[in-house]
């Protein structure tokens, strides 16, 4: 698989943020959304169905992802990006993360392939590029990876509450933010989130959706002794984008499999 930094997916952030700023004091539950003109739901709806359906016809889900400490225009310092490719037909994956958590730096690919999860490191170099070890049992190995390997939660997840902009303002279930991020921040959904929601905005460009969910609001709908309780992770915001894949490739099981900790790399071939 090779290695993407794709340039769609650059910047993440600034534009939703600043649309989400100025939805989020607007944004009332469901009482308030009720009192909308009927007129404007069915817009707002309207839209969100469309960009629903968009995500539904995709053959390959090709997005990016992007944990920042909080909103980009205030300052939000990344945490970590999620590349990935997934396939709603047969549930495989193709990820790769880039991280900086606590100074160290580090770039990992993984394969999910018929349950089996499979890691490869750009430390083993160049020639290892098709090789990789089975991590299907080992948590501390596979915690970039997200609960819920389907991206399109932020959109086919989400409530509508008003136009913002060019987008839609939507509720997002908070157990669908926490499933949707690595398994390694957040293993289990705190039961405080139950029935919280965060606010977000989904935005068609074109081809494109993106996203943003404002998830330091979401940890101030959680009542402070129980927040206390929970390890936020520094997590603020999340940024997206998706759309269908342009490369045909089908995501497929891995060519070379072997175990690092008895063959090295540079031999991973010759298992």
């Amino acid at each position: 698989m090779a290695r993407r930094n794709p340039s769609w997916a650059r910047p993440l952030g600034a534009t939703l943020g600043a649309a989400l700023l100025l939805t989020l004091g607007a944004c009332g539950g469901s009482g308030e959304a009720a009192s909308t003109k009927g007129s404007d739901v069915l817009m707002e709806g309207e839209q969100l169905e469309a960009m629903v359906s968009q995500v539904d016809k995709m053959g390959i889900v090709e997005w990016h992802g992007q944990l920042l400490t909080k909103n980009p225009d205030n300052g939000g310092k990344r945490i970590f990006d999620l590349d990935g490719r997934y396939s709603p037909s047969t549930g495989y994956s193709e990820l790769s993360m880039d991280s900086a958590i606590d100074g160290n730096k580090q770039q990992v690919d993984y394969l999910v392939v018929a349950g089996r999860t499979y890691f490869n490191s750009e430390v083993w170099g160049p020639s290892a590029a098709d090789c990789w070890a089975d991590i299907t049992d080992d948590q501390a190995r596979s915690w970039a990876l997200p609960t819920d390997l389907d991206p399109t939660w932020p959109v086919t997840a989400a409530r509508a509450i008003r136009l913002a902009g060019d987008g839609v303002a939507v509720g997002v279930p908070a157990k669908d933010v926490i499933t949707g991020m690595p398994r390694g921040l957040f293993p289990a959904v705190p039961a405080a989130l139950d029935g919280v929601e965060a606010k977000a905005v989904v935005t068609p460009h074109g081809h494109l959706i993106e996203v943003g969910v404002d998830v330091v609001n979401m940890w101030n709908e959680v009542p402070e002794a129980d927040l206390a309780k929970i390890e936020t992770r520094k997590a603020g915001w999340w940024a997206m984008t998706m759309k269908e894949s342009q490369n045909g490739a089908n995501i497929v099981p891995p060519k070379y499999v072997f175990d690092p900790a008895v063959t090295p790399p540079s031999q991973c071939k010759q298992v």
